[in-house]
């Protein structure tokens, strides 16, 4: 996990507890302000319903006085003159008293009555004037919603009928000694209701059906209509008081109703819960575009720290592993205006200068492997011409000129090879042309040796140190078959097992013992030669020196009853 993802990480955990906090601190309030605007509705509602039905009590109130009166009462038992001054004298006095009922019931009402033994009615309004047709036809003891007319104007009013004496389930109030109707005009409680609006946000109505409704003067009757289609509110007329929230064009409203305990309404209100809420939802969008400036800027910061720390570090850490995989002349071509920079500068310098030394050394070390190579070969130079002199000398003894005649030209050819100085490394064909070359002069001289060579063709092109072949057959020869009076066999073996090379050369001389052989096992693989032996010790380190440290010889008894002599390398190592 890198930087920019952990710093993410980190703003995204830091900011998850304020947004769960602020989240249901926000849900709080938005509940308590519900809430309150419940119990204010509700405790509205209540008072201004109680306002209608106290109007309507009061109305109610007129009616039953004015059936007390003694003088109506006595016109009602039919105490009333045909005709002449007496007669026009109650009528105006009965007149009289139901103006003033009206007049002091401060709304806008009509109280009409009529005496059905006097076949009379009389009214606080002329046009209101009603007779015995009406009667039968609009009898209600319950308040109901009509037209009245006024001075010929067709008004909305409450209009309720009250026969004296009361009787429950009467079905023919004409019987009656007195009926008297009171008309309530909804004008009244429009007033009402246009208080009720101007208190708040709302949109309060009076509801008996979706025919039958008061609307306030101001009222958004579109809405309404809406709230009525979307959501009937016959369903809750069963219920005393509801509440809901309801959506109307994707804003949300709080409904209530109230029902009426003395009428067949309820009084509904609508309020705007977007709008009650809309500094709540200022302050929490505001929170939010706080939050999410907040978030944006912590992004920000985290990629400016991963464009000017994480890449600069990306930068060197990928120059780093150039310089594991031996890149040395690798260089850092970003030109950073931060800190890093010098960084970069450093770490080409860096690179450069082991870049430099590297070559400085390995050049040092090439150099020093050849010359450990030539003084190699020197050695070995001397103690081979040593042999050969020894031999020629023996046979110009012996007068066997043929000998010392091969052994000069064997011997010229011998060191026209070897000083070659130009290369220090040969095909192992050449060296094994040289060992046979070497073999025919020791045979001839010694007439008792049998060789064979087997090697894949594709092992004789390889390349190798000079003179690693000729030390061996010739330390086989003089140490292990000369004292034999039996005729000796030299074997030469190569093959190949992956890339791992190997040449077994086997003798049938008189080998040597487990610890002599140990012994020669020690100094041949010491780093500094402490025997006058040089042969195996040099063929073992220029092995090592050319092909690496997995490489060298190994000297084991072998099948045929002499030492059995295996070089080895590995061909990957070869530098």
């Amino acid at each position: 996990m890198n930087i920019i993802t952990k710093v993410i990480l980190l703003i995204v955990l830091i900011l998850t507890p304020i947004i769960g906090l602020y989240a249901y601190t926000n849900q709080q309030s938005v509940q308590v302000i519900e809430d309150q605007i419940n119990s204010r509705n509700e405790d509205k509602l209540f008072y201004f319903l109680n306002q209608i039905e106290s109007l309507l009590d009061q109305n109610m109130m007129y009616a039953t006085i004015a059936t007390k009166d003694p003088e109506i009462r006595s016109v009602a038992f039919g105490n009333l003159p045909q005709s002449g001054y007496d007669r026009l004298k109650i009528i105006q006095s009965i007149q009289s008293k139901l103006n003033l009922f009206s007049i002091t019931n401060q709304v806008m009402n009509v109280i009409s009555i009529y005496f059905p033994k006097n076949d009379l009615s009389l009214s606080t309004m002329s046009s209101a004037i009603f007779d015995q047709a009406e009667i039968s036809n609009h009898y209600t003891p319950n308040w109901k919603l009509n037209k009245v007319d006024v001075n010929g104007v067709q008004m909305d009013a409450f209009s309720r009928y009250f026969a004296s004496p009361y009787q429950a389930n009467l079905t023919n109030p004409l019987q009656s000694e007195l009926i008297i109707r009171v008309d309530f005009f909804t004008k009244n409680i429009t007033n009402l209701l246009d208080g009720f609006t101007l208190s708040g946000h709302s949109d309060a109505f009076f509801y008996h059906s979706s025919d039958q409704v008061v609307y306030s003067s101001k009222a958004n009757v579109k809405l309404i209509q809406q709230v009525m289609k979307a959501y009937p509110l016959d369903q809750y007329a069963s219920s005393s008081k509801y509440r809901s929230i309801v959506k109307i064009d994707g804003k949300k409203y709080l409904l209530y109703t109230l029902a009426s305990s003395k009428m067949d309404w309820s009084l509904v209100d609508i309020e705007p819960l977007d709008e009650i809420l809309q500094p709540v939802v200022k302050s929490r969008n505001l929170f939010y575009v706080i939050l999410l400036m907040l978030f944006l800027f912590g992004i920000s910061s985290a990629l400016l720290l991963y464009s000017h720390i994480q890449v600069p570090i990306r930068i060197l850490i990928r120059g780093v592993g150039q310089i594991k995989n031996k890149n040395f002349a690798y260089q850092i071509k970003v030109r950073s205006k931060s800190e890093f920079q010098q960084l970069f500068d450093s770490f080409n310098g860096m690179a450069t200068e082991i870049d430099q030394l590297l070559k400085r050394v390995y050049t040092e070390e090439v150099r020093s492997r050849e010359a450990v190579m030539k003084q190699l070969q020197s050695q070995i130079n001397p103690h081979f011409l040593y042999n050969c002199l020894a031999y020629i000398v023996n046979m110009a003894k012996m007068n066997k000129n043929q000998s010392v005649i091969a052994m000069a030209h064997n011997l010229g050819d011998y060191y026209k090879y070897t000083t070659r100085n130009e290369s220090l490394v040969a095909t192992l064909q050449m060296e094994v042309d040289l060992a046979v070359n070497y073999l025919d002069i020791m045979n001839s001289q010694l007439e008792k040796l049998e060789y064979t060579i087997s090697i894949p063709d594709e092992m004789l092109e390889m390349k190798i140190p000079r003179l690693l072949l000729q030390p061996i057959i010739e330390n086989a020869i003089v140490h292990g078959l000369e004292e034999r009076t039996e005729d000796g066999v030299i074997t030469i073996t190569g093959f190949m097992e992956m890339n791992t090379c190997r040449l077994i050369i086997e003798d049938n001389g008189t080998g040597l013992s487990s610890d002599a052989l140990h012994r020669l096992r020690k100094t041949t693989g010491q780093e500094v030669n402490i025997t006058q032996r040089t042969g195996l010790w040099n063929v073992n380190h220029r092995l090592k020196y050319y092909f690496g440290e997995h490489s060298g010889i190994f000297i084991d008894h072998s099948a045929l009853g002499g030492l059995r002599m295996e070089l080895y390398w590995e061909a990957a190592e070869k530098e």
